[in-house]
């Protein structure tokens, strides 16, 4: 069982309201049952806990004709990253507004699972500097260590927020415990926001638990070093300079905490895959979900359930540990599933009964093959003969496998890109080599900056990456690389530059400004 104190104590946390526009920044609770002070140790543990909680739950940010799930961080951001590039559509068995635009990069000011992603982008960063301030109330609660390790981890949760808004929308509220409740933070365009930033992180890092002795879910310092790594590598798409250089020294602190690579890439997507978020295993940082404790729409849920087609075989279903009748929505573009050498282990595709193809999107009992990379079953019961039938558990259609946000082998591959971009010392190829032969496939003697591209889609595709990739390597915007839907289009069309960037929500624009385009 997947147990850890922040789910069960972040419900007793301060609960405060969601800012609905960068204006409105009032953060005091206007539930009168709502806890104003806190009077426990496990209370403030539960107040940490809500940050974290802050990934996988909606809270009361919503956009009309939106359902349960939409809004949960992971979810939108998912959607950012993946339906706007070349791996997952949107099939019109489900008629929901909004996914067209990313899918078919026609985005406007008014989409809403962009001003899902903004508001929670903003809404993070609000909670965590309120908390940062709230804990000089704690006194003899929690030790000055905790004091100090709770504000630490409250930054790096602020950073990410940061960092996604970063790369969607270039510009944003600075909000830091600086800024008094009520006042209008301001406005830092993409270099601006870049620069404070990393300059917050950086300085929150030391004081930042190591992963051996941190609790599964929490932040580790590795995993905030990841972030900083994350940030330095697409820092020529940010702030027009590269530093490559840096990227590569942040992904070395992440080394040092003694990571290893899981023996089977299939496992770490599954029902059990919290073995690889603990001593010293792969998965560097985690969004946990658990069935019953800490469970949601969003998540990896809305992976499985979301990507499961009711048409598949029964068998098949149940093998996959979904025992009820899945939603039939996300499909697989040709452009990725075309990506796989084969015998590449990485393939965790369904094909029986569909083709290679996502032209007709009312077809999606044919067209569209079906990603089985997440899964409801556990490791031990994984790779049961669909034959017998079997029902793996009854989970009412919620996943226990847990959002991995970052994992080690995306720091080996960003390990091997620094290389071939010019920085000494990365070992990159015995990285790159690590993460393509264990996905079964034979060792190479030398790689390319094109090779590390292809090498990150097969790696890491449908965990949130991939339309930054795209933007970095040049191939997001513009015509030199099109794939099917890309500008509208079943065959693909090129697509205007500013939409390396999105539209910042109608309902920011008149405190943020608008990016150019929109």
């Amino acid at each position: 069982m997947k147990l850890y104190k922040y789910a069960a104590l972040a419900c007793v946390g301060l609960t405060m309201t969601v800012a609905g526009c960068v204006d409105d920044l009032d953060v005091t609770p206007d539930d009168p049952q709502t806890k104003l002070e806190l009077t426990t140790t496990d209370e403030w543990y539960g107040y940490l806990g809500s940050l974290y909680g802050a990934l996988l739950y909606e809270g009361n940010i919503s956009w009309p004709g939106y359902g349960d799930g939409d809004g949960v961080f992971m979810r939108c951001h998912w959607n950012a990253q993946e339906l706007t590039a070349d791996g997952a559509v949107i099939m019109n068995k489900w008629n929901d507004p909004g996914y067209h635009a990313l899918f078919e990069q026609t985005w406007l000011d008014n989409n809403g699972w962009l001003y899902l992603c903004y508001a929670r982008e903003a809404d993070l960063a609000r909670k965590a500097s309120t908390f940062i301030t709230e804990l000089e109330k704690s006194g003899s609660l929690l030790t000055d260590a905790e004091r100090t390790a709770f504000a630490a981890e409250a930054r790096v949760l602020r950073a990410f927020a940061y960092y996604n808004m970063i790369d969607l929308f270039g510009r944003g509220p600075w909000v830091t415990e600086a800024n008094p409740t009520g006042e209008i933070p301001p406005t830092y365009d993409r270099k601006q926001l870049f620069d404070a930033t990393v300059a917050d992180l950086t300085d929150a890092l030391p004081s930042v638990p190591v992963a051996a002795e941190q609790t599964y879910g929490r932040v580790s310092r590795e995993a905030g070093y990841m972030l900083l790594a994350k940030l330095y590598l697409n820092a020529e798409v940010y702030t027009g300079t590269a530093m490559y250089d840096r990227c590569a020294q942040a992904c070395k602190q992440v080394l040092a905490g003694g990571f290893r690579l899981a023996d089977e890439y299939k496992y770490l997507f599954c029902g059990s895959n919290d073995k690889y978020a603990r001593n010293g295993g792969e998965l560097l940082w985690v969004a946990p979900q658990q069935v019953g404790a800490m469970e949601s729409w969003g998540g990896t849920t809305y992976l499985t359930a979301g990507a499961y087609c009711d048409v598949m075989p029964k068998a098949v279903l149940n093998q996959l540990g979904c025992d009820f009748t899945p939603w039939s929505g996300l499909k697989v573009r040709p452009e990725l599933v075309n990506a796989f050498e084969p015998g590449d282990k990485r393939a965790l595709f369904y094909s029986d009964g569909f083709t290679n193809s996502v032209a007709n999107l009312d077809d999606y009992e044919h067209e569209g093959y079906v990603c089985i990379k997440y899964r409801y079953t556990n490791e031990d019961n994984y790779d049961n003969d669909p034959a017998l039938g079997e029902t793996v558990m009854s989970t009412g259609g919620m996943c226990d496998a847990d959002y991995p946000v970052f994992r080690l082998a995306d720091t080996y591959l960003m390990l091997a890109e620094c290389e071939k971009r010019g920085v000494a010392d990365c070992n990159g190829l015995k990285y790159f080599n690590d993460v393509h032969t264990r996905a079964g496939l034979p060792a190479v003697t030398s790689y390319s900056l094109s090779d590390v591209l292809h090498e990150r889609q097969c790696e890491l595709y449908w965990e949130g990456h991939r339309r930054s990739d795209l933007v970095r390597f040049g191939l997001f915007a513009g015509g030199s690389y099109n794939w099917s839907w890309k500008g509208g289009v079943a065959e693909g069309a090129p697509i205007p530059d500013f939409r390396n960037l999105c539209a910042i929500p109608y309902s920011y624009v008149s405190v943020v400004g608008q990016n150019p385009g929109y």
